[in-house]
């Protein structure tokens, strides 16, 4: 993976899986204003857990739009991290 990629990586995926867990917590109060900072919470988490996954994929060498697994969550995390690395040294 290029190095320039990783701390983007490491930031988009960190901190958006904080902000998704934080959003859960939050969609479980009882009024509307929770509901409403919770679904906030969730888009931007969601929003920033793809933009590290589409900086993964461009660190391995992919399109970017591959960062769209992003969208499945842990499991498209999982199958970026499955995918071989074109930089990767012999």
């Amino acid at each position: 993976m290029l190095e320039e990629y990783k701390t983007k990586t490491n930031i988009g995926v960190g901190i958006g899986l904080i902000l998704s867990t934080i959003a859960r917590v939050v969609l479980g109060g009882e009024n509307q204003l929770d509901f409403i900072a919770g679904l906030i919470l969730a888009i931007s988490g969601t929003a920033v857990f793809i933009w590290g996954c589409m900086s993964y994929a461009r660190g391995k060498g992919y399109h970017p739009l591959f960062g769209f697994f992003g969208l499945l969550n842990i499991l498209g995390l999982l199958i970026l991290v499955l995918l071989r690395d074109r930089y990767k040294t012999a």
